[in-house]
């Protein structure tokens, strides 16, 4: 089974006799899968099935305590459900739009602000291509310089394209660019404490490309070092 870094996790478990199944995903955005769907494991207390006579939700009928964190809400059912009611249920928690608070939350329509440059992340041209790289330009009113950041950790423009990693890369000089927003992880971003922007995919740091200020300078993906290129503030 994989491990989960999730920040918010749906998690599934279901049973019935000889047949077991679990699957999760991010509780923030994207699709359920599919951890394992087989026979129960041969293994005292799950084959055959056991049924406890109460379970706290959070921690396993064996009092096993393997998972930490925070148990929000949750529920029990009997029978066993199909995969489609469990993905529409993944739809409505990802549409509640769970998020960090204090300073968590989606924040609409704001200009990403250089620190070194004092220039705002920019579309060229207001351009809605696909791949077209994100440049640093002089703030102004435009929606090309409007992004909104969403509990997906994505980094929206014009409400349909997202920041991305170009080709999905994770070495440094990769172009940051728009693209139609499609959840993967190199649409995701971390907007941080200490002023960095930093892919969720490859770690890297949103940078103004060989720490230049001058308009149409482009932004790229660099290795988190520091710098004031690398410092990055959402403004109203």
């Amino acid at each position: 089974d994989p491990s989960i870094s999730h920040r918010f996790l749906t998690a599934i478990v279901k049973g019935e006799p000889n047949h077991w199944a679990i699957r999760g995903g991010n509780a923030q955005s994207g699709s359920l899968s599919t951890f394992y769907n087989g026979v129960r494991p041969n293994v005292s207390g799950y084959n055959p099935m056991k049924k406890e006579g109460a379970i706290i939700l959070g921690i396993g009928g064996d009092n096993s305590i393997g998972a930490a964190g925070t148990f929000y809400e949750g529920v029990m059912t009997s029978g066993y459900p199909s995969d489609a009611t469990e993905n529409a249920v993944q739809a409505n928690i990802t549409a509640a739009g769970y998020a960090v608070s204090g300073g968590g939350n989606p924040q609409q329509g704001v200009q990403i602000v250089g620190g070194q440059s004092g220039r705002c992340a920019d579309v060229p041209n207001s351009s809605t291509t696909n791949g077209t790289q994100v440049q640093i330009w002089d703030c102004g009113s435009g929606t090309n310089q409007r992004f909104t950041s969403t509990s997906g950790k994505q980094l929206q423009v014009y409400g349909n394209k997202c920041l991305d990693a170009n080709g999905q890369g994770t070495a440094n000089g990769t172009q940051v660019i728009i693209w139609d927003c499609n959840n993967q992880t190199n649409q995701q971003w971390n907007v941080n404490s200490n002023g960095t922007i930093t892919g969720v995919q490859s770690g890297l740091c949103l940078d103004a490309n060989a720490a230049a200020t001058a308009n149409g300078t482009k932004l790229i993906l660099w290795a988190c070092n520091g710098g004031s290129n690398q410092q990055w503030s959402l403004r109203s």
